[in-house]
């Protein structure tokens, strides 16, 4: 991912990774870009329907689903998990955005320069944000 910018070919590759999480019931309840303007880069948040204890059983499942997708899929990008950030939908920031916005399906919703739920949001790109 080139620092500090957004390309196109990284967000496709992150709709297809919430594609092929969606196709095997990972849960995904939010999906967004978030801008960390400190390190100047941009990381992909996945929010699943569950709890917090699940957290290391999901990076497994994502990273398991994310294999399987390459090897089906060679041609169509998958985004690597190492730019990846995996969270409850209770995190803060997540619980805080579903209050301000819902974002269903696959969309592309920019979100910048907002405080939610004392969070500072420079830029986001939100694929996703539902109940």
């Amino acid at each position: 991912m080139a620092s500090g910018a957004l390309v196109r070919t990284d967000i496709d590759a992150g709709i297809n990774l919430i594609r092929a999480l969606d196709d095997k019931g990972f849960g995904v309840a939010a999906a967004l870009w978030l801008y960390n303007g400190d390190v100047d880069n941009w990381r992909m948040i996945i929010a699943y329907r569950g709890p917090r204890k699940d957290l290391e059983k999901k990076y497994l499942d994502a990273a398991t689903i994310a294999a399987d997708w390459r090897k089906a899929r060679p041609q169509e990008p998958i985004l690597d998990l190492s730019k990846v950030k995996i969270t409850s939908a209770d995190d803060r920031l997540i619980a805080g955005l579903g209050i301000a916005m819902r974002v269903d399906g696959l969309g592309e919703v920019r979100f910048s320069h907002n405080t939610i739920n004392g969070i500072y949001v420079e830029d986001a790109l939100i694929h996703r944000l539902a109940a």
